[in-house]
């Protein structure tokens, strides 16, 4: 019975840090396969980003599909849902002015501009969700630089999201995820994924 005893007590001492180690394992798995996928993500959703279709709107379905023959496409933040399988919201939204980020992230341009710029995401925004940031880097005299997609600002500035010309998109994609051990041992630790990805415009 003595060796039973010592062996329950040995495995009572050992088992929680034998957990913790095959739960940080398998988080840290999660956790890259996330971050595989964002990449990924992003450069779908700035592929899609640089057709001329997609002109009008970054969440409205491109012009092809009001064609006699109409394409299978969808909107261009549609590649940010690839990590909707696995539990993760996705949020995007317009500007409100044609040279400022969405509400939800901060934006410093960069001292090249032909260069993307820093992203922050503000204070406010949620755990295990995806926000998507679209811009338009726009080098040509007189034009906003970057220029966000703002529906309001269309009298002054025009429907187009994308102006023609060699401009570059950019798609950056943050993921602010709290691993699930850090949520089970109520530690409110959450590291920000950050997924970036240029490409020129076609037109």
């Amino acid at each position: 019975m003595g060796s039973i005893g010592q062996a329950l007590v040995e495995f009572a001492l050992v088992a929680p840090v034998l957990l913790l180690i095959i739960g940080a394992t398998v988080d840290l798995g999660r956790g890259l396969l996330l971050y595989t996928l964002l990449n990924g993500a992003a450069r779908d959703t700035a592929r899609q980003a640089t057709l001329v279709y997609y002109s009008g709107s970054n969440s409205l379905p491109p012009d092809c599909t009001a064609l006699g023959t109409p394409c299978t496409l969808t909107s261009v933040v549609t590649g940010a849902h690839l990590l909707d399988p696995l539990g993760v919201s996705v949020v995007y939204a317009d500007s409100t002015a044609i040279s400022s980020a969405p509400a939800y992230g901060t934006f410093v341009a960069n001292a090249d501009p032909t260069q993307p710029g820093t992203i922050t995401l503000t204070g406010g925004t949620s755990t295990n969700t995806v926000y998507v940031f679209i811009y338009e880097l726009d080098t040509q005299a007189g034009n906003p630089n970057p220029r966000w997609s703002c529906p309001t600002c269309a009298a002054a500035n025009g429907s187009m999201v994308r102006t023609s010309g060699y401009q570059r998109v950019v798609v950056d994609l943050k993921f602010k995820w709290q691993p699930v051990l850090a949520r089970l041992l109520g530690i409110p630790t959450t590291i920000t994924f950050d997924a970036q990805a240029v490409d020129r415009l076609e037109f």
